[in-house]
């Protein structure tokens, strides 16, 4: 009989780092452009294994030096590398017991109002074929963590600090519990430190409730943000400057969407030498010659993780904590300046 530990073993041991696991019924609420149903019509359980970034891939970023050490060899190699090997491995044994499993590329944009379907359908009568999982929800139905005010998701161990693979199988498998606490405490360094000033204050948020959880996080420019992800805001990377010594943009200044700036930084990228030499892979439209992400992350990873490291709100031994019920206030509301 296969179980849940049997599971989060296999995968455990060939590369994850955390692993969880949702029932159906916990994203049975979500849009249709995100339900597993509209992936996988026989699925029962998501499964979704966790690779973190390494503390010292940012020293690179943090000193001006070699940004390669976290968009090449700590994002990308660093962590999809084995973190792959480990999807498969863990789709492998499940399905040497008689199962299957589907992958979910995943994404963190893909909710209603964030990135409408850009996709016609594949048949009459279906969903536009980017119907994908929203990652971050995903894994906090897994009972891995909780999305932070800036909406980047935050675990007990690692908090902002890893990346995610995503499959739905028709195994019935033990759901993990949900973390009961907040790890975010409402700092808002986020908001401080994000060069595109793209994190809004703590008046206009976003919230999901999962069975009696209810998870919640500020609402994000977009367009702000993916122009400084892929390097084209100054303020976060040098690149685009040097590059090209005329180009100017003042990203308090734009009004690009998602989606237009998805489009922007694709074009652009073919005209700096630096961005067409780190572009690789797809977008998020499944489009390739995508430019890297050299914003830095200084706000939404670099200064959330000090934060919480240096407050002791994260480390190996705190997952039992934030499984907790916390009767008090709700966590962090306190602490918002």
């Amino acid at each position: 009989m296969l179980t849940s530990e049997m599971v989060k073993k296999v995968a455990r041991e060939a590369g994850a780092d955390l692993v969880g696991i949702a029932p159906l019924s916990r994203l049975m609420q979500a849009p249709p452009e995100t339900h597993p149903l509209n992936i996988y019509p026989k699925t029962k359980s998501v499964v979704v294994l966790a690779g973190r970034i390494l503390e010292g891939s940012y020293k690179g970023v943090r000193e001006n030096a070699d940004w390669s050490t976290y968009w090449i060899y700590g994002y990308g190699t660093g962590i999809y590398g084995p973190l792959g090997n480990a999807m498969r491995m863990t789709r492998q044994f499940v399905e040497s017991h008689g199962y299957e499993t589907v992958v979910s590329p995943g994404g963190h944009t893909f909710l209603p109002h964030e990135a409408p379907p850009h996709r016609p359908p594949v048949a009459e009568g279906k969903m536009p074929s980017n119907v994908v999982l929203h990652m971050r929800i995903t894994a906090a139905a897994a009972g891995l963590g909780e999305l932070g005010w800036s909406k980047v998701f935050l675990t007990p161990e690692f908090g902002p600090r890893q990346r995610f693979e995503i499959f739905l199988t028709d195994a019935e498998l033990e759901p993990d519990p949900l973390l009961q606490r907040s790890i975010c405490d409402r700092c808002l360094h986020c908001v401080r430190d994000c060069p595109g000033h793209a994190l809004y204050s703590k008046h206009k948020k976003v919230s999901v409730k999962i069975e009696d959880r209810v998870f919640e996080w500020g609402d994000v420019d977009l367009g702000k943000c993916k122009l400084t992800h892929w390097g084209l805001n100054e303020l976060a990377s040098p690149f685009v400057k040097k590059d090209m010594p005329g180009f100017k943009m003042n990203i308090d200044e734009q009004t690009m969407g998602w989606f237009e700036a998805i489009n922007f930084g694709r074009a652009l990228s073919q005209r700096s030498r630096y961005l067409s030499t780190v572009a690789n892979g797809f977008d998020e439209l499944g489009q390739g010659g995508r430019p890297g992400s050299i914003c830095g992350a200084y706000g939404c990873i670099q200064s959330c993780y000090e934060h919480l490291k240096q407050t002791g709100r994260i480390g190996k031994d705190k997952r039992a904590y934030y499984l907790q019920k916390d009767d008090s206030a709700k966590g962090g509301e306190n602490h918002v300046e």
